[in-house]
């Protein structure tokens, strides 16, 4: 559930972004703001990441479901050479700033709703996350908290879970750059003696 709202922002963003003819690299993030979100960030920006903020209950339900306040974040960042840049855009609409990403962001998610929604997805605040020179650009970094009202029953489909029969593993050998190596392993269990 969470996953779908995810990639339905997401998807709102791209179409939008592409609709108006821009061009900022847009995708979803896993975390917090880190030293590697701050790494991509720096690489990528002009740039917005969607991620999963957190769930809190607002009320339990007679038919015994669950309704949720649920909370994602657009992690936007525009750089530049020039700290206002950054933030603002500048150079005639060449650089594009964390501002016009709030705005286009904001503008292009606000009346998203969804079927698993019980209320769209509502813009809450912008958070400041980060303004510093990094390496010879100054990256601007920030926050727009949207949330929306979901409803979870116990009526999931289990077959929608892993069946526990293999185990996926990835892995990597050596540092950043190496292969990395997947399988899917039988799942064996030891009967007792």
């Amino acid at each position: 559930m969470i996953a779908d709202l995810e990639q339905a922002l997401k998807a709102r963003l791209i179409a939008q972004r592409d609709a108006k003819g821009l061009k900022f690299h847009i995708d979803t993030y896993s975390g917090q703001l880190d030293d590697e979100l701050l790494g991509v960030l720096a690489q990528k920006a002009p740039s917005i990441y969607v991620t999963f903020s957190g769930m809190s209950k607002a009320r339990q339900m007679r038919n015994g479901a669950h309704s949720f306040e649920a909370t994602f974040v657009l992690i936007v960042a525009g750089k530049s050479t020039n700290d206002e840049h950054a933030r603002g855009g500048g150079r005639g609409g060449k650089i594009v700033g964390a501002f016009e990403l709030i705005d286009f962001s904001f503008f292009a998610t606000c009346d998203l709703d969804h079927e698993l929604l019980d209320r769209k997805f509502e813009p809450q605040r912008v958070t400041n996350l980060f303004n510093a020179k990094v390496g010879r650009e100054y990256l601007a970094v920030y926050g727009l908290a949207l949330t929306c009202k979901l409803t979870v029953t116990a009526d999931w489909d289990v077959s929608e879970l892993d069946d526990f029969e293999t185990i996926h593993h990835t892995a990597a050998i050596g540092g950043e750059g190496s292969p990395v190596m997947e399988t899917d392993l039988p799942q064996t269990e030891e009967e007792e003696a």
